[in-house]
Parts: structure tokens; sequence; C-alpha cells
């Protein structure tokens, strides 16, 4: 697992595709139950919940706008829609929100109160999932952590994509990349990773406090489950956020 530092009692993790049990296109710590094609996946999940010592919370995602607690969202409906959960210390002592990934962003954003984990994809960034997840945190947003996801590098679109980012964020999330043979103009790509940022600052969070690694989940799809590297069958790797104990 990767962990990333945030002001304490915040803990936050990125599980890699190492350390599980799954066999085949799975390989080897997919976390995802609800597909049901891989019969170890429940199993590393429990190893994934022993690791973090929490009661793991993973909402049925669906690239929709909704976020709530994850204590809340614990006790409903398991199979409601839902792309985001806040995480505070007092409201949801002993559980851990864990949202599941394959190229999508990982978006937390973290406060002096509470934390926010989204799953966004383009459709997502678009509608205003990460504004809705501010808009949910008790206290108010003052960094961000973007995790591993499909890179500017990698998420080529259609020009329909394209000029609706070009639209929403400005002409510099949107690049073409190289040159057909023929001389055309190449590919088009967006970069979600710099779409996101400018939600953050939007929200008010400053630029020395969002936090992004740059690192592609489709370029390092040794190391992460990636859709547009493998193909549809493939596992999820998992954002993990929890509360010390102390808190």
């Amino acid at each position: 697992m990767l962990e990333a530092r945030l002001p304490r009692p915040f803990r936050l993790v990125f599980t890699t595709r190492h350390g599980g049990h799954s066999k085949g296109t799975f390989a080897y710590l997919n976390l995802d139950t609800r597909s049901g094609q891989d019969p170890a996946a429940p199993g590393n999940r429990a190893l994934l919940a022993r690791a973090v010592a929490r009661r793991l919370v993973s909402p049925a995602q669906v690239h929709g706008l909704r976020v709530t607690g994850t204590a809340e969202y614990s006790a409903g409906d398991p199979q409601a829609p839902c792309d985001g959960l806040t995480l505070h210390p007092l409201l949801d002592r002993g559980f851990a929100a864990a949202l599941l990934f394959a190229d999508c962003l990982p978006l937390v954003l973290y406060g002096e109160v509470d934390l926010a984990v989204v799953h966004a994809g383009w459709r997502g960034l678009l509608g205003g999932v990460l504004q809705r997840a501010g808009s949910a945190m008790v206290g108010p947003p003052a960094g961000l952590v973007v995790g591993p996801s499909i890179g500017p590098c990698c998420f080529a679109v259609g020009p329909e994509v394209a000029d609706a980012f070009r639209a929403r964020f400005g002409e510099e999330v949107v690049v073409r990349a190289g040159r057909g043979s023929t001389g055309e103009a190449g590919v088009l790509r967006v970069d979600l990773w710099k779409a996101a940022e400018r939600v953050a600052l939007d929200i008010g969070v400053p630029p020395r406090l969002v936090h992004n690694p740059r690192l592609c989940t489709v370029c390092n799809s040794d190391l992460f489950f990636s859709y547009r590297a493998e193909g549809p069958v493939t596992g999820r790797h998992a954002c993990v956020a929890w509360t010390d104990d102390e808190a």
C-alpha cells in the first residue's frame, strides 16, 4: 500500500494490485466483490480490513454525484448509488471509507474537521462531484490529494468530451498529441488531473496544498488495475481513509 501523509487524525492509503490471492486478469489484490467474477475478492477485502483495523464501507459507485457520510451510508441500502464518502473523527469512528478504482480519479479533500473521498471519472468531474464533496464536509476543505489514476498521457477522448472540458475548465486541460501518418492533427487528450486542480482552487484549496504524485494507472498497469490497459475484465484497487483511535 502507498500511504499519503495527512494531518492527524486522518489516515489515507492507496492499495496496489499486489499482495492478494486473485488469479488471472484479477491478479492479485482485486477488491471488487460486486461483479462476482472473482472468488478471491471477499478474502482480499478481509485482508484490507484487518490491515486498517476498521470496518470497510464501500459504496455502489455509478459515476454519479451523490456524496454522503461513511457511517450514514453503512446504515442504509448497500446498493444505493454513491460516489463519495465523508469521514468525521467522531461521526464515523470505527469505519474506513473505501472507494474502488481502475483509472478513474481518487480525489481526497481534507480539512481540520473532516475529509471526503471521491470517485471521479470524466462525467463526475464535469458534473461537479468534487464540489459536492466540498459542500458535504462539515469543515472547509484545505487540501487535495489526487491518487493513482489515468494521466493526460493516456486519456484519449473524442471531440465532444474535449469540447465539454475546454468549455468548463479552459483550453489548457485539452491537448492534441502527435500527428497522423498523413499529417492530420493527432489524438485529443484531456488532463483530468489539471481539471481536478482547477476545481480545488475554485473551492478554496491553495495550489501548494494540492498533492499529486502523477501516477498514471495505464502506464503502470503492473502496479495498478487499469480498465483502459486491460479491458473491462479487470480488478479494482482502493483508496481507503480512516481516523486514528485517539481522535
